[in-house]
């Protein structure tokens, strides 16, 4: 089903949706997207999400410190400008940003990242273009949207650490979003064709059975390719389940040894514990969601 003018003119594709698109985003696939676009499926709320909510509270304190911190380092002082616009290309008007702040009197954006101390790992020495890769498509659509040779990440890492990093404008970058964007845009949205989904992404799964919740009732035939990949998930199972049984063979090997002792200690440092875990009786709240069942033919 294709969407009309007046519902495709609601749902462009905005700076953070380019990462998805390029399947660089680890928590979103391109399918999904296109199940949000298409209003097939509402966007993920993010509302409690801690860290976002952290992010939306500490975003005006992040932004003076990185205007203090931006103005030491260029030795002269800047000003930085909420933008609260949304901003389309004049040009390739599918593409849209929300940018974080603009710096006053310059072609430059600064983009606003809290980053926890469990992610700061995956970002770089500071005056580098070392930012993660699912942030750079992002980045990289705000200077095509508004034509600056460069933008600022300001990342405030674990709640003690501001880093800058400048990344500058790259042709092959602007190339990409725009090919790519637009074959989302026009071909899949535009024509109401999903994309495709790689089946070996740690994220496949789950993006299906957000994408397809339910069941219509119907029977459909597997196709003969497909009988291979049973095969190989039956033997996956079973292998699993062997090693399961390995696993308890070594603990209760462990446990004979251990008796009561606490503590049993090997000479290279390593040790088994036994320790009493103790826990609160607790009620598990109601919830429903599609679990896959293989069952065998019958003359099996």
């Amino acid at each position: 089903m294709a969407l009309t003018e007046k519902q495709l003119s609601m749902r462009k594709v905005g700076g953070s949706d380019v990462a998805t698109i390029l399947g660089l985003n680890p928590f979103k696939t391109a399918l999904e997207l296109f199940h949000e676009k298409m209003g097939f499926i509402e966007p993920a709320d993010l509302s409690e999400n801690e860290a976002v909510e952290a992010g939306n509270v500490l975003e005006d304190g992040i932004a003076a410190l990185a205007e203090r911190r931006i103005s030491r380092r260029d030795g002269r002082p800047i000003k930085l400008r909420r933008s609260n616009l949304t901003i389309v290309h004049p040009k390739y008007d599918w593409l849209t940003i929300h940018i974080d702040r603009d710096v006053v009197g310059e072609d430059r954006g600064v983009e606003l990242k809290n980053v926890g101390w469990r992610a700061a790992a995956k970002w770089g020495p500071e005056e580098t273009e070392q930012i993660p890769q699912y942030y750079a498509p992002q980045v990289h659509t705000y200077m095509l949207v508004k034509d600056y040779p460069v933008w600022t990440v300001a990342a405030y890492l674990g709640g003690g650490e501001m880093r800058l990093y400048d990344i500058a404008r790259s042709k092959e970058w602007d190339q990409l979003i725009i090919d790519s964007t637009h074959d989302f845009w026009f071909e899949n949205v535009g024509k109401g064709i999903p994309p495709d989904i790689n089946p070996d992404t740690e994220r496949a799964v789950a993006a299906l059975k957000r994408v397809y919740p339910g069941t219509d009732g119907t029977t459909i035939v597997a196709p003969s390719s497909l009988a291979a990949w049973r095969d190989v998930r039956a033997e996956a199972k079973a292998t699993i389940l062997k090693y399961e049984k390995v696993v308890d063979g070594c603990d209760a090997r462990m446990l004979m040894e251990m008796g009561s002792a606490a503590i049993l200690q090997f000479e290279d440092g390593s040790a088994f514990t036994r320790k009493l875990v103790k826990k609160k009786e607790y009620v598990v709240p109601a919830s429903e969601y599609m679990e896959l069942r293989f069952k065998k033919a019958k003359d099996e």
